[in-house]
């Protein structure tokens, strides 16, 4: 059984979108707290850390977290950042690179939670924890 993590935090934004000094202090005391043998038990060599990635960077690493694994593994997928809904109500994950346009989302800028959504659903793993600490964003629900 491995445990493997995937922590991004975006704080900085193109204009259009607040900066959130916190997201990226979030996801170094998260880390902490997973390599912690008495909390998490994860090793530093089974989470990767993303910082103010670009959109191409943080989908790989999604595909790369829940991919080619077991059954019994724990994976961890935890995302500090704005989170944003388009006009239809679909949710996106913001990258440093995000973009709005007229007061709207310039969707390819994003992360379309749908690709996380895909990409937990195609993964033999049962074990799978998913938290999303999004700064202005609505209820979210992924299934």
């Amino acid at each position: 059984m491995a445990k493997v993590a995937l922590l991004i935090g975006v704080s900085e934004y193109e204009p259009g979108l607040n900066s959130l000094p916190g997201a990226v202090k979030d996801v170094e005391a998260m880390q902490r707290v997973l390599v912690n043998p008495e909390m998490g038990g994860f090793t530093m060599a089974d989470i990767t850390v993303l910082k103010n990635s670009q959109r191409q960077q943080i989908e790989d690493a999604i595909y790369h977290l829940f991919s080619n694994r077991e059954k019994n593994d724990l994976l961890l997928f935890y995302f500090s950042g704005h989170g944003i809904k388009d006009d239809r109500g679909k949710l996106y994950l913001s990258t440093r690179a995000t973009k709005t346009q007229n007061g709207k989302l310039v969707t390819p800028s994003a992360v379309a939670a749908s690709v996380l959504h895909d990409n937990i659903n195609d993964s033999r793993s049962q074990r799978q924890v998913v938290i999303l600490d999004c700064a202005q964003s609505q209820s979210i629900l992924l299934y």
